[in-house]
């Protein structure tokens, strides 16, 4: 319904107008557009980010019996 409304009020704005914000996506599009290179190497970074990452083991507690965790109980000694 957003993007009805959207293209009725752009249809109505002058053609220089128009214009203009179609100049304005364009240019917003290119930015997006990256240098291939440059996301060889973005990918490359990101490799080695999980290269060096290393495994972790999670070891489970017992508490002795069932914690029931209340938010509204917990948040109200600090009067939120």
């Amino acid at each position: 319904m957003l993007t009805q409304k959207f293209l009725a009020h752009l249809a109505k704005l002058p053609r220089a107008e128009r214009m203009s914000l179609i100049e304005a996506f364009l240019q917003s599009s290119k930015l997006k557009i990256q240098d291939p290179e440059a996301e060889k190497k973005k990918a490359a970074e990101w490799e080695e980010v999980l290269r060096r990452r290393r495994e972790f083991k999670v070891e489970t507690f017992d508490l002795g019996e069932d914690v029931i965790v209340d938010r509204d109980e917990i948040y109200a000694d600090r009067g939120l």
